[in-house]
């Protein structure tokens, strides 16, 4: 099933259209970048004037109302009116789709809705449109997280709702059956302080400091003690409780603690827990740095794809996984070639820092918050600049398109 589920993200990004925009494109402005949010292959920047920009990916029309030439440039995106998006609050992104939290409480959306993660039904939406439930407008959201094919939402009242692809329980509705509009999850409760999601699992995190998972466990990313798929929410009492923040990547989740110490589960095939080896941990166990030491005075914590990011109390980044390109490959077959790629794996182990391009540490000022796509990387310094690493393919990084990716800090401008 492992295999299925990456091949699956292969073929869909397999093509691009490119993105581009018959309206304004821009250069990034010094201090002018409020927040960042990304996709699985491209990124949206909320400006200082409140205006929304996006670059990468778009073949699903998944950055509204843009047409379909190929663009590296990032672009201002607007509404159907031709006026730019405002009053945005947060956005996040899947494979396809995007969805926007406005200021006001208010859901809206744009891309595929294939598999329901709009609550459409099907379809597509090409230009940002406010989500409906039940015949009424959404209103009164305190949070929003999207799947590959999935949307949560977290109501003002702290229950969990949600559409979209479920075939191995990751919705938490008791079943595996896709969900075309968006209900609430009873298995959820109530007191749902965030909510993550990263292929086809998803955790929460509760008020209590609690956290509780569902969906695909096959490399132990439930943090449950095994390899089954749940198709509630269970709560992973491995994880402990005091937990601050949680993440999930691909197939792997990790968690904050108040004592500043991070844990994690699931997936290590590509260093992503900071373990030497590539063996899952089915349940949480504290992360290590390069020297065997726990980790501690982690101020937040990042993941998705196959990579895992660390902001430590004294403004540097951790990382450890693949974050450039794989293309969704699955591991290697068991021959002499997989175990060439094993040792290489075994070697680049463990947490190391993210730094910018050599000549560019000077002007990098420290670090505000950290963003991860699938296989890119994008920090906010202090200063308001933005940096980015990883891929390029699809000019999710801004970058020359000459540039298909980096492994140092680049200074989007």
């Amino acid at each position: 099933m492992k295999n299925i589920s990456k091949l699956i993200l292969f073929l869909s990004v397999i093509s691009i259209l490119g993105m581009g925009c018959k309206s304004q494109a821009s250069t990034i402005d010094p201090g002018s970048v409020r927040d960042v949010f990304a996709g699985a292959a491209g990124v949206f920047i909320l400006r200082e004037d409140n205006t929304l920009w996006g670059a990468g990916y778009n073949r699903s029309d998944q950055f509204g109302l843009l047409d379909t030439a190929a663009d590296h440039r990032i672009t201002r995106i607007n509404d159907e009116n031709g006026l730019p998006v405002s009053g945005v609050k947060y956005a996040a992104a899947g494979e396809s789709h995007t969805v926007i939290l406005k200021e006001d409480g208010t859901l809206w959306g744009a891309g595929d809705s294939s598999f329901g993660e709009l609550g459409l039904g099907g379809g597509r939406l090409r230009v940002f449109t406010q989500l409906r439930t039940g015949g009424s407008s959404i209103k009164g959201v305190k949070a929003v997280a999207a799947g590959n094919n999935s949307t949560f939402f977290i109501d003002n009242n702290g229950s969990l709702w949600t559409s979209g692809f479920n075939y191995y329980g990751e919705l938490g509705l008791g079943n595996q059956s896709q969900q075309s509009s968006f209900t609430i999850v009873g298995s959820a409760g109530q007191n749902i302080k965030a909510v993550t999601a990263g292929i086809r699992h998803t955790a929460l995190l509760k008020d209590d400091g609690t956290l509780w998972t569902a969906g695909y466990n096959f490399n132990g990313q439930l943090g449950l003690g095994d390899t089954e798929d749940r198709n509630i929410f269970v709560e992973a009492k491995s994880a402990g409780n005091g937990i601050t923040a949680v993440a999930a990547g691909n197939y792997h989740t990790i968690i904050l603690k108040s004592d500043g110490s991070v844990w994690a589960a699931g997936s290590n095939y590509w260093g992503q827990l900071g373990f030497p080896g590539e063996n899952d941990e089915p349940a949480f166990v504290r992360m290590l740095d390069k020297n065997g030491n726990s980790l501690a005075d982690i101020r937040e914590i990042a993941a998705r794809g196959n990579i895992t990011v660390l902001l430590k109390a004294d403004g540097s980044l951790l990382l450890a996984g693949n974050y450039m390109d794989t293309e969704g490959a699955s591991p290697p077959p068991l021959d002499a070639a997989a175990a060439e790629e094993n040792s290489k794996q075994a070697e680049r182990s463990g947490f190391t820092p993210l730094v910018p391009e050599q000549g560019s540490q000077a002007a990098f000022a420290g670090v505000k918050k950290v963003v991860l796509g699938y296989n890119s990387i994008y920090v906010i310094a202090t200063d308001g600049r933005l940096w980015a690493a990883g891929s390029n393919r699809y000019g999710q990084l801004s970058l020359d398109p000459d540039t298909e990716t980096t492994s140092v800090l680049k200074l989007i401008n």
